[in-house]
């Protein structure tokens, strides 16, 4: 029997997405309701929808460098909004995840991405004393672990192109 290679079209799986549990954004333990897993469907960086919008993107921000825009200054909500922001296009759809009466679908991606605001710390070592950079001053890291983040990571891992998952 000749071997059919579809099935290895990786680009089609990253389209479609695959699903990543949900971990609380403290803990990093899984989150779960009723006993099933809070998933959220995330299409993968080989997809041909997210390429397309990488480049469009990497286009504009080239395009405004060009111009001379100068950097105002910047606050953590920047970039929590740049996180949210690269990580929208990345969402397919959810499971067993409810904004208020209604099950979240990919149009709530930007609600669902704003919950979890990026809290930054000094970088501590396993004593609890602040690790200094060379000219002696504290390094920062981040403490938690927010779910723009968590889909970012997802998205960037080749290893979720495992299997097919109905999108919603």
């Amino acid at each position: 029997m000749i071997m059919d290679f579809n099935k290895f079209d990786s680009r089609k799986i990253a389209e479609i997405g695959a699903p990543m549990a949900l971990l609380d954004p403290w803990t990093n333990e899984p989150m779960a309701s009723d006993g099933k897993p809070c998933r959220v469907i995330v299409r993968g960086t080989a997809s041909k929808t997210m390429q397309s919008m990488m480049r469009a993107k990497q286009k504009a921000a080239m395009a405004s460098h060009k111009k001379g825009k100068d950097d105002e200054a910047r606050v953590m909500e920047d970039i929590h909004d740049q996180l949210c922001e690269s990580a929208a296009p990345f969402i397919v759809g959810f499971e067993n995840v409810m904004n208020g009466d209604k099950p979240a679908t990919a149009d709530d991606a930007a609600w669902f991405l704003d919950l979890t605001f990026p809290e930054m710390g000094t970088k501590q070592d396993d004593e609890g004393n602040d690790v200094l950079d060379k000219d002696g001053a504290p390094t920062f890291e981040m403490k938690n672990n927010p779910f723009a983040k968590q889909v970012g990571e997802f998205a960037g891992k080749q290893s979720n192109h495992l299997g097919n998952v109905k999108s919603g």
